[in-house]
């Protein structure tokens, strides 16, 4: 591809002009330190506001697991939003400016184009994943109790690679829409759905949605793999970076 390598230095320092590496990462980094510090002082937060002096709560002592699992549910809800702001406009925001046609007139291709916005992006997101699982893990461990480190490492790997078929759903319909908003609500919508479809029989075990089952069930130690829908996860990021680059070389910028 050529001007892969310049233009994904140039999406690295775009992201550090606009801030967006910065505010991603504090983002990820919040959710994962502050979701073992709420489970651990949730019972003296409630003191402290007074809710629980008419009625007292009996609430359960929090658990490692406990831990880990609200970290992937936050994680998984909070990242896929995160996931399609940060992308919705990273091509048609591009050809709404112009700024596309400009960096294409140049010796590039169009397939550099897609896959340095993807690259940097996927970059971004992989790192504050696991800098997010890392405090929250060390948080864990501190404030709750022990956790075995491999079955967490398994899980959080697993949210990252749906978290980045996010990215390359929403940026192939960034390439498809002139706008950003259609680009990611487009995106939103049908990642929803699929995710209902998982409980459909037959097609629903080998949709990416089972990813975020089989990260809970990593955790606990209990169900099976669910390694069709790791297959096919793998299988739309490359469909998708794919007709991004047929779509740009069909319209017109």
């Amino acid at each position: 591809m050529n001007g892969l390598k310049v233009l994904f230095k140039k999406e690295l320092r775009e992201q550090l002009k606009t801030y967006k590496m910065l505010i991603v990462g504090i983002a990820f980094v919040f959710f994962g330190i502050s979701t073992p510090l709420l489970l651990a002082y949730l019972p003296q937060i409630i003191e402290f506001s007074g809710q629980g002096a008419d009625m007292p709560i009996n609430m359960p002592d929090p658990t490692p697991l406990m831990s880990m699992q609200e970290f992937g549910q936050t994680m998984l809800q909070v990242g896929v939003l995160i996931c399609i702001l940060i992308t919705m406009g990273t091509i048609s925001g591009e050809k709404e400016k112009g700024t596309a046609m400009l960096t294409l007139s140049k010796p590039v291709s169009r397939g550099a184009f897609v896959m340095s916005k993807y690259l940097a992006l996927g970059m971004l997101v992989f790192v504050s994943m696991l800098l997010s699982a890392g405090l929250c893990y060390a948080y864990t461990l501190m404030l709750i109790g022990d956790f075995a480190f491999i079955p967490f490492l398994g899980s959080t790997l697993l949210l990252t690679l749906f978290l980045l078929l996010c990215l390359a759903v929403t940026l192939f319909f960034s390439s498809f829409f002139k706008s950003s908003l259609a680009a990611g609500g487009t995106a939103l919508v049908l990642l929803i759905a699929q995710g209902l479809a998982t409980q459909l029989p037959w097609i629903g075990k080998y949709l990416p949605g089972n990813l975020s089952s089989w990260s809970t069930q990593l955790l606990s130690g209990s169900g099976e793999p669910a390694w069709g829908a790791l297959v096919v996860a793998v299988v739309i990021i490359g469909l998708c970076l794919y007709f991004a680059r047929i779509r740009l070389e069909q319209k017109e910028l």
